[in-house]
């Protein structure tokens, strides 16, 4: 039988734990939106320890400056209900540029708000502000995950911010024109235990060196990429949109793998490993593994990355089973 993108997301798949991020994830979604802001400038006050001193100025700030600029200059009362806004996702000209950015300049747009409520330039949480029952509840399932996973969280929090549907232009700057400079150096000549494959290798390499074109040479043309907790992305332009917007500046550090083998010639192929992010560099990593499907000329025809529940699941690889 012949691999399908339906099968492919079956390979390797429950042999982990199940990860607390979707249901930390969805009960932060169901607080009021004064819970949500507050629980995000807490979360920033905590990560922030671990936030690589660079990475602010790594992050392009300059293309959003005048909108910060722009919220630096309102009343406090305009400043929370931007903030409002961008949490409620709002359509606002505000909330369509935020909307715009990538992935590490909202971390960074909100690293920045976050710092400047810490100042008292933009206004901060009244100071009768408790969070609620449930709120608390969610923030200490925050502390209690790994950093690699605090940082999946927090990036996911900020990801879903602002309005979506429409993006001018004119509005934010392109994705795929921002260049995050890396704020350590990356990653090359990878040898990963268990593993001889070159088309694996080659994506590690390509990926540590923001070489997108050459990760996406190795693909099929309709092949498909599987960010965590996400549905597939299809095709390779649609891939290498995402790989240019939430994917720069990454350190990835396989490890070691184990392979499969298909009766149809598809190789699949497990590979754990740690995940080192521009924001936070060498001082906190994500515990990861990568679910590969190669076709018999060697091509990936899917790739997973599934964020680890524990660090426990690096070494936890079992050995293959020849079918």
């Amino acid at each position: 039988m012949t691999l399908t993108l339906e099968s492919a997301q079956e390979i390797f798949s429950g042999r982990g734990l199940p990860s607390s991020i979707p249901v930390i994830l969805a009960e932060f979604e169901k607080l009021s939106l004064e819970d949500r802001l507050a629980l995000l400038w807490f979360a920033y006050t905590e990560t922030g320890r671990s936030i690589t001193p660079a990475a602010l100025g790594a992050a392009s700030m300059n293309l959003i400056e005048r909108l910060l600029n722009e919220i630096k200059g309102m009343s406090p009362s305009e400043q929370t209900k931007v903030m409002f806004d961008l949490a409620s996702r709002a359509d606002t000209p505000i909330g369509r540029s935020y909307g715009g950015f990538s992935a590490n300049i909202k971390l960074g747009f909100w690293y920045q708000l976050a710092d400047w409520m810490k100042q008292g330039i933009v206004a901060p949480a009244p100071a009768d502000y408790r969070m609620s029952e449930e709120a608390n509840a969610v923030f200490e399932a925050i502390k209690k995950v790994d950093g690699g996973q605090q940082i999946q969280i927090l990036r996911d929090i900020v990801l879903n911010m602002g309005y979506k549907d429409a993006v001018t232009a004119a509005a934010a700057p392109k994705a795929q024109n921002v260049v995050f400079e890396r704020t350590e150096a990356p990653i090359t000549e990878l040898f990963v235990e268990g593993v001889t494959d070159s088309a694996p290798l080659a994506y590690f390499e390509a990926m540590n060196r923001d070489d997108f074109d050459a990760a996406i040479a190795l693909f099929e043309p309709n092949g498909a990429l599987q960010p965590p907790f996400q549905e597939p992305i299809i095709g390779t332009d649609a891939i290498a949109a995402y790989m240019r917007s939430e994917a720069q500046g990454l350190n990835m550090r396989p490890e070691r793998g184990i392979t499969e083998y298909s009766t149809d010639g598809f190789k699949k192929l497990k590979i754990t490993g740690k995940v080192q992010t521009p924001w936070f560099g060498v001082n906190v990593a994500m515990n990861i593994a990568w679910r590969f499907a190669l076709t018999p000329e060697g091509k990936i025809f899917f790739v997973a990355i599934d964020m680890l529940a524990s660090p426990e699941e690096l070494l936890n690889l079992r050995p293959p089973s020849y079918k």
